[in-house]
């Protein structure tokens, strides 16, 4: 009965905060237009859309009865003087529209999307993006390269800058609890849908870019970074979050989906999942754990 109690007030505390309610509220709404978009009915949109938040709020439910206090104040990004946490968090938003506007300039290079590309004014960017044209290895071969500069290197160079030691990165310690069923069923999950070489490449791929870079971009330096400025744990992830979905919206748009309902509808699918990553690791207080769940995620596809 206290248990139950307990998630019920959780419950009620998160319909009656703004950040999770805009997330859902844009979430059905998306699937609705990817839905109406491709001839089906208003019905089997909202269907859809409720169904997902409610799988979400499920899943963030589960971590919040499997925690005990949040963690995330482990991180010593979220420790650092107001002054070093605002300064952070202005060359951390710089480096990400940075990376944003290196992921445009690439498709306009392609041919993907129009315009002049965007970097053509710094020096040697031309040759930056030749390099990894006909990388070695491919595709992701040149995906974890091109990235590691810019979504883990200088990023965590500028938090040793401001004082943060390499311990303070939140990648051992705290408590591994609330993660465990999530990882037991994307594990389970990739291990009874076909084993094969390229699963495995492609899991090492998605572990070394997708789930490494980024959740130490997003959660482990931005993350900490938004709550310790606004001192307000959902409103930093809820930021953090956004720049996560927003970042997928050119690739999604240009490259991956036929339409842009059904590419705006993956990218709010995007930040529900990266709401539900934020969430486990403020709670958990750890970022390896979620850092397999996102690559096991991409492989699975759910």
């Amino acid at each position: 009965m206290a248990m139950v109690k307990k998630l019920l007030g959780f419950y009620r505390r998160l319909v009656c905060h703004p950040v999770p309610l805009v997330f859902a509220l844009l979430f059905v709404l998306a699937k609705v237009w990817s839905n109406i978009s491709y001839g089906g009915s208003l019905v089997n949109g909202l269907r859809s859309g409720l169904m997902g938040i409610l799988v979400y709020a499920l899943a963030v439910g589960l971590i919040y009865l499997l925690s005990g206090k949040p963690l995330g104040d482990r991180s010593a990004a979220q420790q650092l003087a107001s002054g070093q946490a605002k300064w952070g968090l202005v060359l951390g938003v710089i480096l990400y529209f940075f990376i944003l506007g290196s992921i445009v300039d690439r498709l306009q290079r392609q041919g993907l999307m129009p315009g002049y590309p965007v970097f053509s004014w710094i020096p040697g960017w031309g040759l930056w993006h030749n390099l990894f044209s006909s990388f070695p290895g491919g595709y992701m071969t040149a995906n974890i390269v091109r990235g590691l500069p810019f979504f883990v290197l200088l990023p965590a160079y500028v938090l040793r800058r401001l004082g943060v030691k390499w311990g303070g990165f939140a990648f051992s310690g705290g408590n591994l609890k609330p993660a465990i069923p999530f990882l037991l069923i994307y594990v389970a999950a990739f291990l009874f849908s076909g084993l094969t070489v390229e699963r495995w490449i492609f899991l090492l791929y998605a572990t070394l870019y997708s789930g490494f870079q980024e959740e130490f971009f997003f959660r482990g330096v931005l993350q900490p970074l938004f709550i310790a400025v606004t001192k307000k744990p959902v409103w930093g992830m809820g930021l953090s979050v956004c720049l996560f979905a927003f970042l997928h919206i050119p690739d999604f748009v240009y490259r991956v989906y036929p339409t842009v309902p059904l590419a705006l509808s993956s990218v709010a699918s995007t930040a529900l999942f990266g709401g539900l990553m934020a969430y486990g690791v403020y709670r958990t207080g750890m970022l390896w754990p979620w850092i397999l769940i996102h690559a096991l995620s991409n492989v699975v596809g759910f």
